[in-house]
């Protein structure tokens, strides 16, 4: 399966801005503040997850014996 890598790092990206957005704003059930920074968060991780294992998988190349 090919990785995407500008999909990787958008969804990365928006994940860890609305990380940061959750955490400097004021919730009134702490718990769920907390639930939704470690979905986020783990959300991030996976993505550069993704993105490593994505570094790591050879090019596609064209087909050497393939005649018009």
């Amino acid at each position: 399966m090919r990785i995407n890598k500008d999909l990787v790092d958008a969804v990365m990206m928006l994940a860890f801005i609305i990380l940061v957005l959750v955490w400097t704003t004021e919730f009134d059930n702490h718990a769920g503040k907390n639930i939704l920074m470690g979905i986020l968060g783990g959300v991030s991780v996976l993505m550069l997850v993704f993105r490593v294992l994505g570094g790591r998988q050879p090019e596609e190349t064209p087909d050497e014996g393939f005649e018009h």
